[in-house]
């Protein structure tokens, strides 16, 4: 039998690792170590010669990170580590996050450590392996989960390697692209070497620290640089994390349209930051047919993380500094498929721009805390853990403007009608595209309280201005009656 090449990659198209079943489960946190927190009770002072040694300056907690356009930027140190973050639990725990990702924790020369020296090492400026260690098992005796960045598209230029191959060594120049006028660096950063990932030492030295740390107990990577990295090299590393178990997670950092990546669990989906983002500020008139094709074209979409910041981004807070509008975006990455991802303060409402301003330290004075924001985020958090819908429902949308969709369950009373107003007060009538909801059906707001009824497949409701609903069907008994007790 011959096979097309159109066969061949609809294969390769819908061939994909099975998600892991806790990352249905999960809302992230994502923690850039030197800004969250500094542990067993030090300052950045009593740690000084951490960072003075290797030549960078420190900062105290509330000084704001600055632009320098140069290397300083990367030089300067707060003191975080993960001592800090392992004493903070209890507040993670308090707002319903279960999963944390860190930023590289390696052994690096720079504050943000995309520039790893030794992979092998957790930087003695983080606590080191013992500290790790120490995180691991506090989370696991919290049932919360780890999610490890990998940087294997570059290393620093102080890594072993690169030190022996500008000192003419041929075996460590074959992990490199040399030039004679100097080498490839990331983005023409000779700071940061890009590897030779087709030689086979490369390939194994990746395959020794993914396993080293899913054997520690993490329970997933992300990969730095997918898109860098290619389709290859995702799936090569996806293989060598699930050899370990399929159970471990693999998400990949892409800056496209997520389509055709689903050879890892998810990827980082910076799209749908854009959309949400457009839609909000007025760039994009409708945003519904963007959501289903993204939907109907991503595979691995319930793998892929919800992001509306980020380490490499603008805060939410200086994108749209419009709290209501901004709230809007959080039930949009709340309720749209996928995994949701809150950057490290953005709950408390913490600004800043682009990088490092958005890498500054995390606000332990609960009086400078947006605490109205931090309870509305536990709020739509918790109904993100709870209801199912949200975890796997399907995705169809039901209206464009006000834009309504439906996340349709196994179970039509766990279903779930989003609605999106970014303007002035509208009443809306949506057709619910579920036969098995009954006529008199009423559905609950799961925020408010208020209820409205279905009307033969029709749900009329009002939508305050710039607000959101989020109607789930209720099973009204009447004198013992269950219209629902032959329906499913």
């Amino acid at each position: 039998m011959q096979f097309s090449s159109n066969s061949i990659n609809n294969v390769r198209n819908t061939l994909k690792y099975p998600t892991p079943f806790w990352v249905y489960e999960s809302v992230v946190y994502e923690i850039f170590p030197d800004r969250f927190s500094i542990g067993k009770g030090k300052s950045v002072q009593d740690k000084a010669s951490l960072y003075i040694n290797r030549g960078g300056t420190i900062k105290e907690w509330n000084e704001k990170p600055v632009a320098t356009g140069d290397w300083r930027s990367s030089q300067s140190f707060y003191g975080g580590d993960l001592w800090g973050v392992g004493e903070k639990l209890d507040y993670l725990k308090d707002l319903g996050v279960n999963c944390l990702y860190l930023t590289p924790i390696f052994s690096s020369p720079s504050n943000h450590k995309y520039d790893g020296a030794d992979y092998f090492k957790v930087d003695s400026q983080f606590g080191g392996n013992r500290a790790l260690t120490f995180l691991v098992s506090k989370l696991k005796r919290e049932n919360m989960r780890l999610v490890l960045d990998g940087v294997f598209n570059h290393v620093s230029s102080q890594h072993k390697w690169f030190v022996k191959a500008k000192n003419g060594n041929r075996d460590a120049m074959s992990k490199f692209t040399m030039y004679e006028s100097g080498h490839r660096g990331w983005w023409g950063a000779q700071s940061l070497p890009e590897l030779n990932l087709e030689e086979l030492e490369v390939r194994n030295y990746i395959t020794q620290v993914i396993h080293k740390y899913l054997k520690m107990g993490i329970d997933g990577w992300r990969l730095d640089c997918g898109q860098d990295l290619g389709p290859v090299n995702n799936a090569f590393i996806a293989s060598k994390v699930k050899s370990i178990s399929t159970e471990k997670y693999v998400v990949s950092e892409l800056w496209t349209y997520p389509e055709g990546w689903n050879m890892v669990d998810g990827i980082m989906n910076y799209h749908l930051r854009e959309l949400i983002l457009s839609y909000l500020n007025g760039e994009l008139n409708e945003i519904g047919s963007a959501l289903t094709s993204v939907f109907n074209d991503t595979p691995n979409i319930y793998g892929c993380w919800n992001m509306l910041d980020s380490h490499d981004s603008e805060r939410i807070a200086n994108v749209l500094p419009d709290k209501s509008l901004r709230k809007l975006a959080v039930v949009l990455q709340f309720t749209y498929p996928g995994v949701p991802v809150v950057y490290y303060g953005s709950e408390v409402g913490l600004e800043g721009g682009r990088d490092p301003e958005c890498r500054d330290t995390m606000k332990w004075n609960e009086e400078t805390w947006d605490t109205e924001l931090r309870e509305f985020y536990k709020k739509i958090i918790a109904l993100r853990k709870t209801e199912t819908a949200l975890k796997i429902g399907a995705f169809e949308v039901l209206n464009t403007d006000p834009l309504v969709f439906l996340r349709k369950a196994p179970y039509m009373l766990d279903d779930i009608v989003v609605a999106i107003n970014r303007s002035n007060a509208r009443r809306v009538a949506a057709q619910i595209k579920d036969g098995r909801l009954l006529d008199r059906t009423r559905f609950v707001d799961l925020f408010t309280g208020e209820k409205f009824s279905l009307s033969a497949g029709l749900l009329k409701f009002d939508i305050p201005e710039r607000g959101f609903r989020l109607l789930k069907p209720l099973n009204d008994t009447v004198r013992g009656y269950d219209q629902y007790k032959r329906i499913f």
